[in-house]
């Protein structure tokens, strides 16, 4: 998920306004994992292209404090206050190895009120979003691109509104506590920004930026507000479909220097997993001429509680070096899962920040995969603004026979992920993708994006992606009203 940069700086509004890139599990980025007429592909890939494209950067720079106290800063509940209102179109053309082809236009529109705080030591606060969405084309087999019923069908609706946003809040110094429905970011819970309206997540979270160069967040949700729905729904893992009662996360980024940063999480999915996240990259030399940057993401899952999911243990990693020159920047990364099981994460969130999760998440049991990046800023060539990302990623080793011997039973829940046209999934695959990217840099569209993502995934019968080829268009147009 490390495209996930590129996209976040666009939008302004809310951190749904990103590019469309983490789409690993990209429709195919990492969406989510429900059941319905899709590829496991175009559930969970995309993620790296709908989130963004961090590994320049990486992942998590911590966030800075005020020089004060924000909260002793504060001008007042209503003063403080911002209504902003993003509006996006969404094109989507999907076509499935050996399946239908997909299509889909839908404008969405998030309207979000966030109020400022009251004054005093202790300041309160309330934020709301109306999310809207007409369907211009899609139906049967359009899935959550256009309206979805929690029990299927329901892709007839043009037209849906509900409260995608809603909490209240307290600010103590510079720590901010929120309950409702929300958007949060951190390693389990980035949300999957694949489509004209974002999911949400409804609990309680936590950010404090008390020391300079530490963001330090925890949280615990019960309940999602998918993408394509109206209602809260209970929280499900994302490849296995194993409902949640609670998930549950603590952790921080700390940035030791402008050049060197580091991520330590810790979460919870209730009688499911525990799942742990570490994250190290470091940069040196100067863009101007040669910067190297290196960075490190791992994942360790263990079963927990009544173990839901069966039992997992598994380990997945990637290591990733870029070089950068001027307006070009050149990635290599290499991912590994070691386990029996698919490394997996939760529903509705893109959280595999893993370098290799781009149309899809190279996930298997045992699976390795290679990918080589090309970047380029042709702001340096006389285009501010304009940024176009290729990559070509190669797995291979994926076997899942072990967990399959362990899941024979059709109507289980985990035989689906297991087993693949008759066999436990297995082989290799391949992808290439290319997406260009233009932000507005003046005048009163400042700030709007166009995006076109192009992809293209190709895998044996026996591995759980089916191949794929994706056109995508998406237009973001952010605009502050107060």
């Amino acid at each position: 998920m490390n495209i996930l940069a590129l996209v976040r700086h666009l939008a302004p509004l809310t951190a749904a306004a990103t590019i469309c890139a983490h789409a690993a599990n990209t429709d195919v980025a990492k969406p989510a994992a429900h059941p319905g007429p899709f590829s496991r592909s175009e559930e969970h890939g995309e993620h790296g292209i709908i989130d963004g494209d961090a590994i320049d950067q990486g992942h998590a720079a911590a966030a800075q404090p005020a020089a004060s106290s924000q909260q002793a800063d504060s001008k007042g509940l209503i003063a403080d206050s911002h209504l902003n209102w993003l509006l996006r179109s969404y094109t989507d053309h999907l076509e499935t190895q050996g399946a239908s082809t997909r299509n889909a236009s839908v404008l969405g529109s998030q309207l979000n009120f966030e109020s400022g705080f009251t004054t005093g030591a202790i300041g309160l606060g309330a934020d709301a979003g109306l999310f809207s969405a007409l369907k211009l084309n899609g139906g049967s087999g359009a899935g959550n691109m256009v309206h979805v019923d929690p029990a299927g069908g329901g892709s007839n609706q043009q037209a849906w509104t509900y409260f995608g946003l809603y909490d209240l809040k307290t600010r103590v110094s510079n720590t901010i506590v929120k309950y409702g429905a929300q958007i949060v970011h951190n390693p389990f819970l980035e949300p999957h920004d694949n489509r004209a309206l974002p999911p949400t997540f409804l609990g309680t979270s936590l950010i404090s930026t008390e020391i300079a160069g530490l963001s330090l967040a925890a949280g615990s949700f019960t309940r999602s507000q998918p993408r394509g729905q109206t209602r809260l729904q209970p929280l499900r893992t994302a490849y296995g479909g194993i409902q949640l009662d609670r998930f549950s996360y603590l952790g921080g980024d700390y940035a030791y220097s402008p050049d060197t940063k580091v991520s330590l999480y810790a979460s919870r999915a209730e009688n499911v997993w525990d799942q742990y996240y570490s994250a190290l990259s470091h940069s040196i030399g100067d863009a101007s001429t040669l910067r190297w940057t290196g960075q490190l993401n791992y994942y360790a899952t263990r079963n927990q509680g009544s173990s839901r999911q069966g039992s997992i243990n598994t380990n997945a990693y990637s290591v990733a070096l870029s070089a950068q020159h001027k307006a070009h920047t050149v990635l290599l990364a290499y991912q590994k899962i070691q386990g029996k099981q698919f490394f997996d994460y939760v529903g509705e969130g893109a959280g595999d920040f893993l370098s290799n999760s781009m149309n899809v998440d190279y996930n298997a049991p045992g699976e390795q995969s290679l990918q080589l990046r090309h970047t380029v800023d042709l702001g340096s060539y006389g285009v501010p603004g304009l940024k176009i990302m290729t990559w070509g990623v190669q797995g291979w080793g994926a076997d899942a026979s072990a967990s399959a011997a362990a899941n024979t039973d059709p109507a289980s829940s985990l035989y689906g992920l297991y087993w693949k046209n008759g066999a436990p999934v297995h082989g290799k695959h391949w992808e290439i993708g290319m997406i260009p990217t233009y932000v507005v840099q003046t005048g009163k569209l400042k700030g709007s994006s166009v995006n076109l993502t192009l992809m293209h995934h190709r895998a044996n019968a026996q591995y759980s992606d089916a191949g794929n080829t994706i056109y995508r268009l998406v237009l973001n147009m952010p605009m502050n009203i107060f």
